[in-house]
């Protein structure tokens, strides 16, 4: 596969220079937009559930550098995957003493369960998930022993409005418009119940539906 595919909805200034000399490259200044959460289903070739299972690396021919993230597909939520892992290339890493960094980009992590939205099966791109943190989402487990879903902050998804208007020009915040957040300045958020893995993929089907 070949790299530098972007997605629509990406916006790729390079500020800066590859600091060669130091072995370590910064490619600067990214910038995402914001997209709905229908716009983030629509745009999936694949959303599953899934588990880190390991990360390695590489340099590739051309010099860059890609991390290679390899996941357990524990569950299907849109697409037609049948094998039982993944791997996902995202820009950046270290090989050795050469290092590329890619601001704004947040690879998951070995050991992580989440939720996962692949915008293509076939191309290589800078950040394989779509809308980058917009399309990452983690699976984390309460005192109850419930496993809710958060953001890539670990912030508490309590609600989703797939209905929600499509943004134009807005950047990104790290969480898709019609995704419901609780907010630790809020009143009522000791109120706001975050959504459970099962209500999370059920409003994905739903919304996977109603785009076809």
């Amino acid at each position: 596969m070949r790299a530098g595919f972007f997605h629509p909805r990406l916006v790729w200034p390079l500020v800066g220079a590859m600091l060669l000399l130091a072995g370590v490259g910064r490619l600067q200044a990214s910038t995402v937009m914001e997209m709905s959460f229908e716009e983030v289903v629509s745009h999936s070739a694949l959303a599953f559930e899934g588990r880190v299972i390991g990360m390695e690396s590489r340099q590739l021919s051309d010099g860059s550098i890609h991390t290679y993230v390899r996941f357990a597909v524990l569950d299907v939520i849109k697409g037609d995957y049948t094998d039982e892992e993944i791997e996902l290339s995202f820009l950046g890493g270290q090989v050795g003493s050469r290092a590329l960094q890619v601001s704004d980009m947040n690879m998951p992590e070995v050991g992580e369960t989440g939720i996962y939205f692949v915008e293509s099966l076939t191309r290589a791109q800078v950040h394989p998930l779509v809308g980058w943190a917009q399309g990452h989402f983690l699976l984390e487990q309460q005192s109850s022993g419930a496993d809710i879903v958060t953001t890539v902050e670990h912030v508490p998804v309590v609600g989703i409005d797939a209905g929600a208007a499509p943004v134009t020009m807005n950047l990104s915040k790290g969480v898709a418009k019609g995704v419901t957040v609780r907010s630790s300045q809020s009143l009522l958020a000791p109120l706001s119940r975050p959504m459970s893995v099962d209500e999370f993929k059920q409003s994905v089907r739903e919304a996977a539906a109603q785009g076809q």
